[in-house]
């Protein structure tokens, strides 16, 4: 995480509380079982927080159902392909608007 810049280490503010962290490992195999990549993920325990305390909101955009199920009912009247994504790294680089 140092070598792709991603890593910043600052000092801890006496106001502030820490949010612990774990680290999860996966080691990702091909068809054949073998190895081909180990990956590690820190995770911030986010349910060590307490809402009004430690945050004021939490929002993840996501799509509402009544309106995907509009859109699906659109493509099959309209015999229309489409495809869903979901962006696993969507939050990486949003602005924050407060300080953490």
């Amino acid at each position: 995480m140092i070598d792709l810049d991603v890593w910043e280490e600052v000092p801890i503010k006496k106001d502030f509380k820490l949010v612990g962290t774990t680290w999860v490992f996966k080691t990702k195999k091909d068809a054949n079982n073998q190895i081909i990549q180990h990956k590690a993920r820190l995770c911030a325990q986010g349910f060590s927080q307490t809402q009004g305390k430690d945050y004021s909101k939490t929002l993840a955009p996501t799509r509402q159902l009544n309106l995907l199920r509009t859109l699906i009912e659109y493509a099959a009247a309209m015999n229309i392909q489409f495809e869903q994504l979901d962006i696993k790294r969507a939050f990486l680089n949003a602005a924050l608007e407060e300080e953490v």
